[in-house]
């Protein structure tokens, strides 16, 4: 009789097990093996141009490593925000969405294994004139002492490349304006914001007298010039610095002021641009701080 009991309770007992071996195997992350195998599929849903994202985060590098640097170049992957993609494809795993992506419209989604695969759309995508990042190279870059006096930062495109390591500086560009002294220059660097995501941003640290001047000529201007800056997570996080201050003028006259104070993290700004807006105008940016050791700052702006 007390056999026949325990045998009973088996039953119930199996149907646990498996159902806990199921959700243990369902939701456990894919292994790199099974995002190659889900290449395809991305493949099928991905037009030229489109934001890959992966959900959560922390699965991005095995995503890369499997579907190759083509999906992903630097600019997607330490992008400043989403606000200028028009489409997204989200490769999804163990439930997670992407926060980045609410409210966009979904307009497609798929199940394939451990894999959901969601296409959507921005509804409010920005549509982006001019990129500064991407045009550092035409740019004008002087360090102007407080009189005005400016002394030149000279266009280097063969410079030496390095990389800080662990708590060093970011990496410094073979292109680059340079500036004199270690790690005065201007030329696209990625930081870490205080989520520890990296930024693509242009490094332009103020100088010990007067302003860093960035200038470009014939810039094609919407309603703003809008942007974000920061410090690298590591020096900012400790509070202990100057604020660094950085005007944008169009035509010689101010449009706005940018003020990054440690523990602001990846901060945005936009300043519109009046009666210039439709027009193409010089726009100059001036960095400046009144203590300006270790004043790491980096920003990215744009035109819309």
């Amino acid at each position: 009789m007390v056999l026949r009991t325990l045998a009973w309770l088996c039953v119930p007992l199996a149907g646990l097990v498996e159902l806990g071996g199921h959700f243990y195997f369902s939701t456990r992350a894919p292994k790199v093996e099974d995002w190659v195998r889900a290449k395809p599929a991305v493949a099928g849903l991905r037009h030229d141009g489109d934001l890959i994202v992966i959900a959560p985060d922390w699965a991005e590098p095995n995503a890369r490593l499997a579907f190759g640097d083509a999906w992903f170049p630097l600019a997607d992957v330490a992008r400043p925000d989403e606000s200028a993609y028009s489409r997204a494809v989200e490769v999804s795993i163990v439930g997670a969405t992407a926060p980045e992506l609410r409210g966009w419209k979904l307009v497609e989604q798929r199940r394939q294994g451990k894999f959901t695969y969601r296409v959507l759309e921005n509804p409010r995508a920005a549509k982006m004139l001019f990129d500064f990042v991407n045009h550092v190279g035409e740019a004008t870059v002087a360090d102007m002492d407080p009189a005005g006096v400016a002394t030149a930062c000279h266009w280097n495109p063969k410079a030496a490349r390095s990389a800080g390591g662990l708590h060093g500086d970011p990496a410094f560009p073979s292109q680059r304006h340079d500036c004199g002294g270690s790690g005065r220059f201007v030329g696209v660097t990625v930081i870490e914001d205080e989520r520890w995501r990296g930024r693509r941003c242009l490094w332009a640290m103020p100088p010990n007298r007067g302003a860093l001047s960035i200038r470009y000529s014939a810039v094609t201007l919407g309603q703003t010039v809008r942007g974000y800056g920061a410090l690298p997570q590591w020096i900012e996080r400790e509070k202990r610095g100057a604020p660094v201050e950085m005007e944008v003028l169009a035509n010689g006259g101010s449009i706005g002021k940018y003020v990054h104070r440690d523990g602001d993290g990846w901060k945005g700004f936009a300043f519109p641009t009046g009666a210039l807006a439709g027009s193409t105008a010089d726009v100059e940016f001036r960095v400046t701080s009144s203590r300006p050791r270790d004043r790491q700052f980096c920003f990215q702006a744009d035109t819309r």
